[in-house]
């Protein structure tokens, strides 16, 4: 039997992306017939302060747990000192645990920790996998952390360049991350670099009927044509845009748009909206996982957004959930960007470019305006995420990469 260590700083009972994303990961590798085992921390984000068990088997996948600090990660010293920690703690562990037998699968985040496992997969002669969320320094440069002409940043592309040559394989979420990491690496082998997406959890995500929704009945919403985004408010996704686009539409009381989700960026859009007494944006939390079929079901259009130059750089797992609803995608993105490509090459809405509020409008209202045009791409956007990124078509590609020898 074949035997794989998963490292992760985020594991379950975590419910944020990279913690269920890698637990799925585990237990379908599991339940294929490998043995698996995880190594990872205690909960810190989503479900900070439960303290999980040290050691437990879960759905046939021994975790141990590794000890570090788990100050709350709003706090940008407190989650860099969390990165910190963890790291050092896995990679330990890791000394002891894996084997010239192994396969070893680590995440890029946090970011110090693949160096750590890279040296020990090759003092144990175990092969090193590299699944890639976010592509580092890339990430840290529309964060405003690092600038492109830096030292720092020149030093770890260098560091990047040599993990990405060393490791076996490499896993990226979308031909864009794909393009990004071959071209930063030099003689880099583009056949080690495998592009397995996240999925749709389309058996919990399916489409509803958006009048018995919860938060349409919260907010008296049954005659409005719902524009929703759902996800991190950060700084890479340029929702001033949309409050934008929200702003010019503010005499069109028929359209309403919602913000569901947290992050950096989002106190400051409640206060512009609040300054410019906008009445057709609402802010919701995000909502309990048992509840996010109902959230997300609370729209006629979804958004997704970023700003110019995020290909490659970070692939939004979240829009496959989006698809499986069966509503249409509005994407203000780049245009070769993985979302980007899959919205053209689907027909599941529209690609504009980033930072376009007036295209926004425009695309908005044409989708209001043509009800079965918008009702026909979110059907192909469920089928879509049924045929191509349901669970058990992407747990199929994680079997068949580590049945190679």
């Amino acid at each position: 039997m074949k035997k794989i260590i998963v490292i992760s700083e985020l594991y379950y009972p975590e419910q944020n992306a990279t913690g269920h994303f890698l637990t799925g990961i585990a237990e379908g590798l599991s339940e294929d017939g490998f043995e698996v085992s995880v190594l990872c921390g205690q909960p810190t984000y989503n479900q900070r302060g439960v303290k999980a068990p040290s050691k437990e088997e879960r759905n046939g996948v021994l975790i141990r747990r590794c000890r570090a600090t788990t100050f709350d990660s709003k706090n940008i010293a407190g989650r860099l000192f969390n990165f910190i920690t963890i790291s050092c703690s896995i990679a330990w562990h890791s000394l002891f645990h894996i084997r010239g037998a192994y396969k070893v699968l680590v995440v890029t985040n946090p970011p110090l920790l693949p160096f750590f496992i890279r040296i020990i997969c090759w003092l144990k002669r175990a092969r090193f996998f590299l699944l890639v969320h976010d592509v580092y320094p890339d990430v840290l440069v529309p964060l405003d952390i690092l600038k492109k002409s830096s030292f720092i940043y020149k030093l770890i592309s260098m560091l990047s360049r040599w993990l990405f040559n060393s490791a076996n394989k490499i896993i990226v979420l979308g031909r864009d991350m794909r393009d990004l990491v071959i071209k930063k690496s030099v003689n880099l082998n583009s056949e080690k670099v495998v592009i397995i997406p996240n999925w749709a959890d389309v058996n919990d995500i399916g489409p509803m009927t958006k009048s018995s929704c919860f938060l349409v009945q919260k907010h008296k919403l049954d005659d409005c044509f719902i524009v929703q985004y759902s996800g991190n408010h950060g700084r890479t996704h340029d929702l001033e845009s949309l409050v934008k686009a929200a702003e010019e539409l503010k005499d069109n009381k028929e359209i309403v748009f919602l913000f569901i989700g947290a992050g950096s960026g989002k106190k400051e859009l409640i206060e512009y909206v609040k300054k410019n007494n906008l009445r057709n944006i609402i802010f919701e939390d995000f909502v309990a996982k048992s509840d996010l079929n109902q959230a997300l079901n609370a729209s006629d259009l979804f958004i997704i957004s970023f700003k110019k130059g995020m290909a490659g750089i970070s692939v939004p797992s979240r829009m496959y959930n989006l698809m499986a609803t069966a509503r249409p995608i509005l994407a203000s993105v780049d245009k070769d960007s993985e979302v980007g490509q899959v919205v053209i090459e689907e027909a599941i809405g529209f690609q504009v470019k980033p930072c376009s509020p007036k295209e926004l409008v425009n695309k908005i209202l044409t989708f209001k305006l043509d009800i079965e045009m918008a009702n026909s791409m979110g059907e192909r956007a469920r089928q879509c995420s049924i045929e191509k990124y349901s669970y058990q078509v992407i747990k199929e590609k994680y079997r068949l990469l580590f049945s190679e020898d």
